[in-house]
């Protein structure tokens, strides 16, 4: 068990840590096409994601409850492509997915071609999600577990990483700003989404 102060971080955590995970995320992140895939790819997403050395899932727990999480790494097509290996898995859990053509095209996007870079000179790490629970927020959870991330990349070297945020999320932008990140430019990653790209420096 590696520790930081006020998170708490397993090499590896439980599958039911991995479904509660996916559910805060369909319940708080609900913009954009991952949370439509429905909580048993969300589970097999974030449990691929905690076992890709280039990512980190870290995991705030509070009497047996995820209280919030935040993931970040250096790319998801590492993920994706783990997730292609467990293909009957992954099918089985996109099977209410498969009903949908549109869908369809989008997981086939998602599993064969993780987000690009948006340019060059960015920086290759970088925040894929935070959320908390409902019953820990205003206690300072998103602060610890933003600062466990920022101190899980410089433990790797990593001294910057992008954060990317859709356009209209008022509160998520006035988070990373108190958090010190810098918005750098914006981006539309999917038609009619555009979002701010913003870069932390993360130097003591």
């Amino acid at each position: 068990m590696r520790t930081w102060p006020d998170c708490s971080i397993s090499a590896m955590h439980d599958r039911a840590i991995y479904a509660q995970v996916a559910a805060l995320h369909i319940a708080s992140i609900d913009r954009g096409f991952l949370p439509q895939l429905g909580p048993r790819f969300l589970t097999l997403l974030y449990e691929a994601m905690d076992a890709d050395p280039r990512s980190i899932l870290i995991v705030e727990v509070e009497q047996g409850k995820v209280a919030g999480f935040v993931s970040g790494g250096v790319g998801l097509k590492h993920v994706y492509r783990a997730l292609l290996g467990r293909l009957p898995s992954v099918v089985w859990s996109l099977l209410p997915a498969l009903l949908s053509p549109r869908k369809i095209f989008r997981i086939a996007e998602i599993l064969l071609h993780a987000r690009s870079e948006e340019a060059p000179d960015l920086p290759a790490a970088e925040l894929f999600s935070i959320a908390v629970a409902p019953f820990a927020r205003g206690t300072g959870c998103a602060q610890k577990l933003y600062l466990a991330l920022c101190r899980h990349f410089r433990d790797q070297g990593i001294l910057s990483f992008k954060i990317v945020v859709g356009r209209d999320l008022g509160p998520a932008h006035a988070f990373y700003r108190k958090m010190g990140a810098e918005p750098v430019s914006e981006v539309e990653i999917h038609a009619d989404q555009a979002s701010t790209i913003y870069v932390q420096q993360n130097r003591d």
